[in-house]
């Protein structure tokens, strides 16, 4: 989103050094462009917050040990090419919608 604290020399130096292009958006402009905060970050959360639920009904703690393993249940749910494409449909990214 171009925030000063997201560009620093060595964030830069890395993604060069590594071949990442880097890009910044527009201010104000991030609820357009960002399809992923639009339809695939708010599905991950109520997986996650399920996948918690079931594991206290389980009285399973969430623990450093285990995280990783209930949020990739969690991923698995919602990171689908589906759902990631329907994303860029809704921002009208793709195809293009002005």
């Amino acid at each position: 989103d171009g925030h000063n604290s997201h560009c620093t020399y060595c964030f830069c130096k890395f993604a060069a050094d590594h071949r990442i292009i880097v890009l910044c958006l527009p201010s104000h402009t991030m609820h357009w462009l960002q399809p992923c905060d639009i339809g695939v970050f708010g599905p991950l959360a109520s997986c996650w917050k399920a996948e918690v639920n079931e594991a206290g009904r389980q009285y399973i703690p969430i623990r450093k040990s285990n995280l990783l393993h209930y949020y990739h249940k969690a991923r698995v749910c919602t990171f689908k090419p589906s759902t990631i494409k329907s994303s860029f449909t809704k921002t009208g990214i793709w195809p293009l919608n002005p």
